[in-house]
């Protein structure tokens, strides 16, 4: 029986130019993760520890996170755990400045363009073959028939990271290493761990495990909300087990929130912070009836110390609103605005009502409607 810790996609020492001041703060959050991600492969007794590609955000990353993962890396081979690393595609071997051809890790990098013979380990008594290749376009067109199992004895353990065809990933990200899982299914491994695509997949058919996406064990962006993990994989006997393990430290969340019936700044401030935690990085959608155009700006000032970030956007509705009905009546200039908007409003499509939405609500925060006091 041999036990595998599945992960990729970390991207350490991504830069985040949203979070501002606060980048740095999430740089060493995703450093935390990997730090827990070597905590779970020693308390989890496993015997390799697999990083299937883009292990840095970048092919050049500081010295300072260099120096971290060499360390960490470090600590699992001494308890004889062996780290196996695939570059990646933000993390390539193609730059002369790569990071692979400038610096050492521990274990084993699968650095080469194609499998020419799988590497061998004794694993728990066991022979283990690793196949698993860095690609370099032109020069890695065989890569994947490379990946073909050699002979029938032993574990036979293949890393790609690649993009599967049929994913709900594919559509914006099918250009790199695109493959079939019955071209997988055709290599004959045992298991196959994969890395590139962030959300949490396992690749069966009739029962049987043929592979795995673990996803991002930290989420880089919204999109990959909730909990993250990376994958336990068990593999006795050609039987596949996998059980996923949570690794985030932070959560990223898309949420909406209907502010009909706050009617005042006080009560909406209320409604949002409610949703607070110092954890969470929340993009935000208000939405429902309200008496006046919001301002985000002073909004977000007010609530976003209850989060780690905050993000809001406007999808609130005014044309139906008292507020709206009132000053409509008005020989002012929002009066006429108010007017004008409502005849495009009930001539536009209902593509253009929400672009004209936007607008009337942009309008009348510049005309200063909003009291401080009423929503």
């Amino acid at each position: 029986m041999i036990r595998i810790l599945h992960t990729a996609d970390l991207h350490l020492d991504a830069p985040f130019p949203a979070l501002g001041g606060r980048s740095r703060e999430r740089q060493a959050v995703f450093l935390e993760t990997f730090e827990r991600i070597l905590t779970l492969a020693i308390k989890s007794e496993v015997q390799l520890l697999l990083i299937v590609g883009d292990l840095f955000d970048s092919a050049s990353p500081s010295t300072a996170v260099i120096g971290q993962v060499q360390a960490g890396l470090k600590r699992l081979a001494d308890r004889g755990i062996v780290p196996v690393l695939l570059p990646g595609t933000h993390d390539s071997i193609v730059s002369a400045d790569s990071v692979y051809r400038r610096h050492r890790f521990p274990g084993v990098l699968l650095d080469r363009s194609s499998v020419e013979d799988p590497v061998r380990l004794t694993v728990n008594g066991e022979d283990a073959y690793l196949y698993g290749f860095a690609y370099r376009t032109l020069s890695s067109e065989g890569g994947l028939t490379s990946m073909t199992r050699r002979f029938p004895e032993g574990v036979h353990i293949g890393l790609l990271h690649g993009s599967r065809q049929g994913s709900p990933e594919w559509d914006y990200r099918k250009k790199d290493l695109p493959f079939t899982l019955p071209l997988l299914k055709d290599w004959g491994l045992d298991y196959v761990a994969l890395g590139h695509y962030h959300q949490f997949e396992v690749l069966c058919e009739e029962g049987r495990i043929h592979a795995c996406y673990p996803g991002s064990p930290e989420g880089k962006r919204f999109g990959e909300n909730g909990a993250r993990c990376c994958a336990l994989v068990t593999i006795d006997g050609g039987e596949v087990q996998v059980e996923r393990l949570p690794t985030n430290g932070q959560v990223l969340e898309e949420k909406s929130l209907d502010l009909s019936g706050c009617d005042t700044e006080e009560a909406a401030v209320a409604a949002i912070c409610a949703l607070g935690r110092p954890d969470l990085l929340l993009r935000l959608a208000l939405e429902g009836i309200v008496e006046a155009p919001l301002d985000l700006p002073a909004l977000k000032a007010r609530c976003e110390g209850e989060f780690f970030y905050l993000e809001l956007e406007d999808r609130t509705r005014l044309f139906d609103s008292e507020f709206a009905r009132r000053i409509e009546q008005e020989e002012t200039i929002r009066g006429v605005f108010v007017r004008r908007i409502r005849q495009l409003m009930d001539e536009a499509s209902a593509g253009e009502r929400a672009v004209v939405e936007e607008a009337f609500r942009e309008v009348l925060v510049r005309f200063n409607a909003f009291s401080g006091r009423d929503l």
